[in-house]
């Protein structure tokens, strides 16, 4: 049998409500949601007409908030969007608002003309404790996905440090 300390237990059950989404039931009221959450930074339809408050974390944070209604007005679930086994389903050719209504607004827009392509950055944390990024390529003429990338986040990382290298780059 394994024993594990109780400290780190703890720290492990911590750690996995960092990922807990908010509690709203099922069939909660716009109104109850707006008010244990506040008011969405975007509300998007999807095409079969579900409408989805998004609770994005801003552009140094790593969740985004779904909260789902149907055609009455009552919340059918709340969810994370910003997984790995969520980015894992973008697909090359699907479109911006494709991917906005999947994931919200993304931490980041970067344009490089002299490739076509067009970057959303979304930071996001894998379980437990690894900060990465999750990249979307968009052709910037069409509008659609060419790929995606995957990177750890930079902002979380110490910088390499050399003990005993001289302005010069010599060894001392």
């Amino acid at each position: 049998m394994i024993r594990i300390p109780v400290s780190l237990l703890a720290l492990l059950v911590a750690g996995c409500a960092a990922f807990a989404p908010p509690a709203i039931p099922p069939g909660a009221s716009q109104a109850e949601v707006e008010a244990k959450l506040g008011k969405p930074a975007e509300v998007v339809r999807g095409p079969g007409g579900e409408v989805v408050w998004q609770y994005p974390s801003g552009p140094l944070g790593q969740t985004t908030y779904m909260v789902g209604f149907g055609a009455d007005g009552r919340a059918t679930g709340v969810r994370q969007a910003l997984t790995l086994d969520n980015f894992a389903k973008i697909a090359p050719g699907m479109t911006r608002d494709e991917v906005r209504f999947a994931f919200g607004p993304p931490s980041t827009v970067s344009s490089y003309r002299n490739l076509g392509e067009e970057v959303w950055t979304y930071r996001y944390q894998v379980p437990v404790g690894t900060n990465r990024i999750f990249n979307v390529h968009f052709d910037a003429a069409t509008g659609r996905v060419r790929t995606t990338s995957d990177q750890e986040d930079p902002l979380f990382t110490s910088p390499i440090r050399v003990v005993g290298v001289t302005c010069a780059g010599e060894w001392p």
